[in-house]
């Protein structure tokens, strides 16, 4: 065995905790993809990414609860994101903390915001158990079945999300003026 195989067989999923501990969309396609090519084990894949999210979301959830005053201070520069939110979390409510790993740029300020607000613990782990299951288990399944090409459209919308968000907006108007 040479050293490559020897780093890439016992570091991948080093490197898919830290990706996922952090986000990683793109890393857990990318990790989904070398489970269909028989590299990675596809059940090792979710685990660990619902582990390292799951830690990872636990920490700025308890980052924003320790350090609630500044963590409201910096929840301020995002006044627009967080007026869209609090509108999501009354409309909403759980919803929210289940899928907000699905809407761009708006992870971090949900976590803090529901530590701010002093939201119950034991109910966010629940649900953050349920959205980081869902997370895992869509992207590691995109990479597994569409491999490149899930990754690049992932870099496309991430690189151009208004061309995205203009697009999405508007096919959904053309729906509602067909309907």
């Amino acid at each position: 065995m040479n050293l490559y195989n020897f780093l890439y067989e016992h570091f991948s999923y080093t490197v898919l905790f830290i990706w996922s501990f952090f986000e990683g969309e793109i890393g857990l396609s990318l990790a989904g993809m070398l489970s269909h090519e028989k590299v990675l084990l596809f059940e090792y894949v979710v685990a660990i990414a619902i582990v390292g999210a799951l830690l990872g979301d636990i920490t700025i959830f308890l980052i924003g609860y320790l350090f609630r005053h500044k963590s409201k201070k910096l929840l301020k520069t995002y006044e627009k994101k967080v007026q869209n939110i609090e509108k999501w979390l009354k409309k909403y409510g759980s919803f929210v903390i289940i899928f907000e790993r699905f809407i761009y740029g708006t992870h971090i300020p949900v976590l803090l915001m529901l530590a701010t607000s002093k939201y119950s613990f034991v109910k966010f782990f629940f649900l953050d158990i349920i959205g980081v299951s869902l997370w895992a288990i869509t992207f590691t399944t995109l990479g597994f079945y569409f491999g490149e090409k899930a990754i690049n459209i992932l870099f496309f919308i991430q690189h151009h999300l208004s061309v995205v968000m203009m697009l999405t907006l508007f096919f959904f108007l053309i729906y509602k003026l067909k309907n």
